[in-house]
């Protein structure tokens, strides 16, 4: 991984820098990393409304995975309306927020090469 750069978000007036590089995602950036996740995420499952092929429903998920999901939207430069119904559509079994959850899992272990190794197993 190349050098990580801070960045400024949340409450600018206590600072809260987080290292993140490009759209790799703060908290799992981080854990790549070896560090701790940011302790401004709040660990609780959020239930969120989203439109997944012209019908609304929901997903559960705590904000380290809706903040990868949407880094990961905006690295594969789709909305997150459209990552979502792509993970939908190429589920198999299991509800909407586990797939997502799996999804995320999936993307940072292939970009830290640990799919690709367990794979070969």
């Amino acid at each position: 991984m190349s050098e990580l750069k801070p960045i400024e978000i949340g409450d600018p007036e206590r600072g809260l820098p987080v290292l993140t590089q490009g759209s790799e995602g703060v908290v799992v950036g981080n854990i790549l990393d070896g560090e701790a996740a940011p302790r401004d995420f709040n660990p609780d499952i959020v239930k969120r409304s989203v439109v997944v092929a012209g019908h609304k429903t929901s997903v559960s998920l705590e904000d380290a995975f809706w903040h990868a999901l949407k880094d990961i939207a905006r690295e594969r430069q789709m909305s997150l309306r459209s990552l979502i119904a792509e993970i939908d559509s190429n589920r198999r079994g299991g509800n909407l927020s586990s797939a997502v959850r799996l999804h995320v899992l999936d993307h940072y272990r292939r970009r830290c090469g640990a799919l690709d190794a367990t794979a070969q197993r």
